[in-house]
């Protein structure tokens, strides 16, 4: 469906990107926190499992909110072929990554960053591929390959990239008011039966 920025439909886009945002930092910042006590306290079973959860919940959502942000960009909600989905978050990331570059070679990247050789001149042409399928598979669908997909890999190859786009799409959603966004149905959810009194309610 076409719409027009402003149109309700756009306002009602836009406050499920912030919500699909929000879900992508709060997955991002359980993975750091689960990586960090693999790091510290050795890794086993049951620390990987959580660490490879919160990762494939960072994927799934970070992949979601750019193809919400996609549809918004071209102001029609259609979905998009794999393909042309695949082009645009390459595009995406390949002027993230330029940006980054000319950051730290022209001196205004903030010291913490990165040296320019961590960042190479151009994002694999695997990239955007890669990141739908293991969104498919370690995360939105049961299939049978996720056993043999290396997770890990994927980390070692692809994280920077994610970075990127992470921390672009959180310089503008990632921003919080003095109170927490209503974001209509999903802030209006209650597990609390209305009329109800309390003495009467089970979980």
């Amino acid at each position: 469906m076409k719409f027009k920025i402003g149109d309700t439909t756009d306002t009602a886009l836009c406050i499920v990107l912030k919500h699909e945002f929000l879900r992508c930092e709060d997955s991002f910042n359980d993975f750091a926190e689960s990586a960090k006590i693999m790091i510290m306290q050795g890794e086993n079973r049951r620390i990987a499992y959580k660490t490879y959860n919160a990762y494939a919940r960072f994927i799934h959502h970070l992949y979601e909110f750019m193809i919400g942000a996609i549809a918004r960009d071209r102001q029609n909600t259609e979905k998009l072929p794999s393909e042309m989905a695949d082009k645009y978050i390459a595009s995406h990331t390949q002027r993230n990554l330029t940006n980054r570059r000319e950051a730290i070679l022209n001196g205004t990247a903030g010291a913490w960053e990165n040296h320019i050789s961590f960042y190479p001149e151009k994002v694999p042409d695997t990239f955007a591929e890669e990141f739908r399928k293991f969104r498919n598979k370690v995360s939105a669908h049961v299939n049978y390959e996720r056993s043999d997909l290396s997770l890990s890999d994927f980390y070692e190859k692809n994280h920077k990239y994610l970075g990127l786009l992470y921390f672009d799409v959180k310089s503008w959603w990632g921003r919080l008011e003095n109170e927490f966004p209503d974001l209509k149905e999903i802030t209006s959810f209650s597990v609390l039966i209305k009329d109800t009194p309390l003495s009467k309610l089970q979980v």
